[in-house]
């Protein structure tokens, strides 16, 4: 920046400085520079600041309360989103990693998925598991209380030892998914309970508006800003009476 410029941003801002001081201390050049007149703007900048004081003191002291009331409800949001989060991540589970496939068998960590025309996913929780040899073939029934699917394979088509190492691998993993299926069971009992917990613990929140609520009564019952605004407008009153301009506020 050469130096006229520089001579030039500080002329501006004298000149802002100037009629800022102007604005402030209305009725001439000699009202609001003159040194006679500095116990008047004393006297006037004395009511202002008494009045912004006890403003910014009442601002601070109800966004305080505010922030105690939003900190609150979002302490309650948060507890209970997790407590959801986590009843749905106990709940969704999906078919689980792939183990091995025979077949139109596919057995997963989960499920037993079967392919054909119409695939179909069976839950393995639950499952009754029965391997079958027979002159027709090597058989695998899958047996749930809803109903039995039957898997045939024909002699020679993977071997009896073949079949029978995959029913059993069924029976191992179903064996699994029980176990997992009680533990889970345990676990959504208490993320149900922490759930019903986290949205009847309405206290903290309750709390913080009835904090909320006693500091914006005690404020309007407060006379002192009040009593500083009176203080102030009879401090512009004498200024007008002297100047026969009005300064703001």
């Amino acid at each position: 920046m050469g130096m006229v410029h520089l001579v030039l941003a500080f002329l501006a801002l004298l000149l802002a400085g100037v009629a800022w001081r102007l604005h402030r201390y209305p009725g001439g050049w000699g009202f609001a520079f003159s040194g006679s007149h500095d116990k008047d703007r004393d006297r006037l900048d004395r009511e202002r600041r008494a009045v912004r004081e006890l403003q910014s003191k009442a601002r601070r002291e109800l966004a305080a309360a505010q922030g105690q009331v939003a900190r609150a409800d979002h302490a309650y949001r948060s507890r209970i989103s997790h407590a959801e989060r986590r009843l749905r991540q106990l709940r969704r589970r999906g078919n689980g990693a792939l183990i091995a496939t025979l077949g139109h068998l596919s057995l997963h960590e989960h499920v037993m998925v079967i392919s054909g025309p119409a695939t179909k996913v069976l839950p393995l929780g639950g499952v009754q598991v029965q391997f079958e040899h027979s002159a027709m073939g090597n058989h695998i029934y899958l047996r749930r209380p809803d109903g039995v699917h039957w898997e045939s394979y024909a002699i020679g088509e993977h071997g009896e030892d073949g079949v029978r190492r995959f029913s059993v691998r069924i029976e191992n993993q179903v064996a699994k998914e029980n176990r997992l299926l009680a533990e889970l069971a345990e676990s959504a009992k208490k993320a149900k309970e922490e759930l019903k917990e986290a949205r009847a613990d309405t206290r903290p929140a309750e709390l913080a508006r009835r904090r909320l609520g006693a500091v914006t009564a005690r404020q309007s019952r407060d006379r002192a800003l009040d009593e500083a605004l009176a203080a102030l407008d009879t401090a512009r009153d004498r200024w007008q009476a002297l100047t026969g301009r009005r300064p703001p506020r």
